[in-house]
């Protein structure tokens, strides 16, 4: 318990769900930026700017579609946000606090205790400091402090049974879906109404202006392929960091007789007269070491191992037990050692340190990254100058890097077939004057972190609109399912209109399946609410409604069952179910009440995204 984990064993709930605060950006992070607008954002909140850069660090530097980012760009507004109240309340989040978070996250933990090298090797896999990392904890949970008040509401126990009974209720229905297939025989269009269409709708049959592209790739992953680590490199990063990488570690026990900072001098004296006598008897016969610990330790958390702490690294202990447990030679046992948790008698029972053959991958990782970093950035500025002064062709970059000329599909200003060209600075670029009129080289523009591609037109085609004989089956078609689905929708008004008037029931239905008011995905929302909305006490019921392209859907509710009566657990989880659910709408409407305090400038709008 005198590791920073085993501190406070209990603490921390708070981070449960950090995912390992952070730990899924990708190698990247520090990839070539040379080429980014300082002043790009894609939001500011107050004045803090959120980056193309930080949205796809958010994701992983993972691709994601285009409509997905206004998602994730939305979450680091309401993050920002957050923090940026957090430090108008002057919130804090103490040193204590973030540390107990840190041990406490699984993945830096071996043996359910944590683990400072483990931490200190997945930190350097994500190429992120330990500073960095314990600000993204101490923003993560001054967040959730600030949230913490909205988690659970309390619901009186009236709603509660009447949400229970509306939830619970199921109803049987079966269903028939009157379609425009059916109707597609009766369905005549002329030539005349394909003109019609065809003249009033020119945009759609618009094709949009392409370009077919040339390229080349010069990036952080090829470069990586020429960059060589010698052993002699190695050696040398392992002899200046050999205290870092070794990673000494410490297998020691102990005996603690607890006593608090504040006692009364008659109660250390206590405590220090058995300590010393425990020590007296060990100076006797150190072999009873762990006979003793289990008999007088007051150390719930290893006196029935004998005091085992297992291993341990520098600083992974409060530092009166760490400086005396790291002089202690192999076997020895200590004097008696103060801190704040009373008083121990440590024996030093093992030492461990990894050897260069261990760490020798890691260092050779590390170095060849330094290197190929270090080279791209001086490179990349090349590349860039030498695709601007030779703008009239590829190929003199392409000699000089030793890249391959690449073509390219199709290109339009809203998409690309090849995902390494679809994106959106680039195929701005390509439709230019400069690039589409003028055949130049683009600039050398950075598509993916470490990644910088450079295009040349060898093809263009204007927008144009095709011509009728192209399309006059498609158009054909279209009005065919028009005309169709009128005919499916006004057949199912007029079938629902008799049966609710008591006209027979020709109809073939599907076999009854049982409903909740909520869970039915396969009905839509509106629909639901009617089927549930017609009387239990006059059943069977018919309500309908159009199913959008599909035609028209006809349900006939056969039977209604009561909800089942709530025993004190499902009570309970009902009521907790509730608290959250409220829970959630507070906090939006409190993230929603800060953006009319906090300002928040959307450089696009949230919903579109290129």
């Amino acid at each position: 318990m005198f590791s920073f984990v085993e501190k406070n064993k209990t603490a921390v709930q708070v981070v449960l769900g950090l995912v390992s605060l952070g730990l899924v950006v990708g190698v990247g992070l520090t990839g070539y930026s040379a080429m980014e607008d300082g002043e790009s954002y894609l939001a500011k909140v107050g004045q803090t700017p959120i980056t193309p850069r930080e949205l796809a660090q958010a994701i992983g530097n993972q691709p994601i579609a285009n409509e997905m980012k206004p998602m994730v760009l939305e979450q680091l507004v309401k993050k920002q946000l957050l923090l940026e109240q957090a430090a108008l309340l002057h919130l804090k989040v103490s040193d204590d606090q973030v540390r107990d978070a840190i041990a406490a996250i699984p993945d830096f933990q071996e043996n359910g205790k944590f683990s400072p090298q483990r931490y200190q090797d997945l930190l350097a896999a994500q190429q992120m400091t330990p500073l960095a990392f314990q600000q993204r904890v101490r923003d993560d949970l001054s967040s959730r402090h600030l949230l913490a008040g909205f988690a659970n509401g309390i619901q009186s126990t009236a709603m509660t049974e009447y949400m229970a009974k509306l939830l619970g209720e199921k109803r049987e229905v079966a269903m028939v879906q009157i379609s425009p297939a059916a109707f597609m025989s009766q369905v005549v269009v002329s030539d005349a109404e394909v003109k019609k269409y065809y003249d009033t709708h020119s945009e759609e049959f618009k094709s949009p202006e392409m370009a077919r592209l040339e390229y080349i790739v010069f990036s952080q992953q090829e470069l990586a392929k020429s960059v060589l680590v010698t052993s002699a490199e190695v050696q040398k990063y392992f002899e200046a960091h050999k205290a870092q990488l070794t990673g000494e570690e410490r297998k020691a026990s102990h005996i603690l007789i607890t006593l608090a900072k504040d006692a009364k001098p008659e109660v250390k004296k206590v405590a220090q007269a058995k300590a010393d006598a425990i020590l007296k008897e060990l100076k006797a016969n150190p072999a009873r070491f762990a006979e003793l610990a289990k008999k007088e330790s007051q150390d719930p958390g290893s006196a029935a191992n004998g005091g085992d702490l297992g291993f341990f690294a520098h600083g992974a202990m409060v530092k009166s037990f760490d400086d005396a447990a790291f002089k202690l030679k192999k076997g020895e046992i200590s004097t008696v050692v103060t801190s704040d948790f009373g008083l121990h008698i440590i024996r030093l029972d093992d030492v461990r340190s990894k050897t260069l053959a261990e760490v020798q991958p890691e260092v050779e990782h590390k170095l060849k990254l330094e290197k190929v970093q270090q080279s791209f950035q001086n490179q990349a500025e090349k590349f860039n100058e030498l695709v601007y002064q030779q703008a009239d062709s590829l190929k003199p970059a392409a000699e000089a890097f030793k890249l391959a000329v690449q073509q390219s599909a199709w290109v339009t200003r809203a998409a690309a077939t090849d995902e390494l060209l679809n994106n959106a600075k680039l195929r701005e670029a390509v439709f230019s004057d400069d690039v589409l009129k003028k055949k130049h080289n683009s600039e050398a523009i950075e598509v993916a972190p470490g990644t910088l591609v450079s295009v040349r037109v060898i093809e263009a085609k204007p927008a144009q609109v095709q011509k009728l004989e192209a399309v006059n089956a498609g158009i054909l078609a279209k009005l065919k399912q028009e005309k169709a689905l009128k005919l499916a929708l006004a057949e199912g008004t007029k079938k629902l209109a008799e049966l609710k008037k008591g006209g027979a029931d020709t109809l073939t239905w599907s076999a009854g399946q049982e409903m909740l008011r909520m869970g039915q995905s396969a009905v839509p929302e509106a629909q639901l609410k009617e089927i549930f909305s017609v009387s239990a006490d006059k059943l069977p019921a018919y309500v309908g409604a159009e199913v959008k392209g599909q035609g028209f859907a006809l349900f006939k509710v056969l039977k209604s069952t009561a909800a089942p009566a709530l025993d004190d657990e499902l009570r309970r989880r009902m009521s907790e179910n509730l608290g959250q659910m409220y829970g959630q709408v507070e906090v939006a409407s409190y993230l929603q009440a800060l953006k009319s305090q906090i300002k928040v400038d959307y450089k696009h709008k949230p919903s579109s995204f290129e």
